[in-house]
């Protein structure tokens, strides 16, 4: 049970106890860690889809229709990636500008 507690312990920002009561700040804080998750898991599934695409342009053996249909499928990955990217960086950009105190949602760009 602890190390299933141990997985989840980041997303817990506080515990609503006198020392560490749950604020305005701590919501900011979970939706950070959420959207910097959300990040990752998009960018590990993006990297297996290159895997499984590249396998595929690999394996095709000359067949033009199972090329062409790798190359579709790698686009549309770069497209739904990169569209993942620039949603952030809005998101990073309006929030930044608005609190007007360099402190946005989503932290500093790593």
């Amino acid at each position: 049970m602890n190390q299933l507690a141990a997985i989840w312990q980041p997303l817990i920002v506080c515990d609503g106890t006198r020392a560490d009561p749950c604020t305005f700040a701590s919501l900011i804080k979970l939706t950070q860690v959420i959207i910097n998750d959300l990040i990752v898991i998009s960018t590990v599934l993006a990297t297996i889809a290159f895997i499984i695409i590249g396998f595929t342009l690999l394996t095709s053996g000359g067949d033009t229709g199972a090329w062409k249909k790798a190359r579709e499928r790698f686009f549309s990955v770069v497209v739904g990636y990169v569209w993942i990217l620039a949603a952030w960086l809005i998101v990073y950009t309006i929030t930044s500008v608005l609190l007007n105190s360099g402190y946005s949602i989503l932290g500093s760009p790593k």
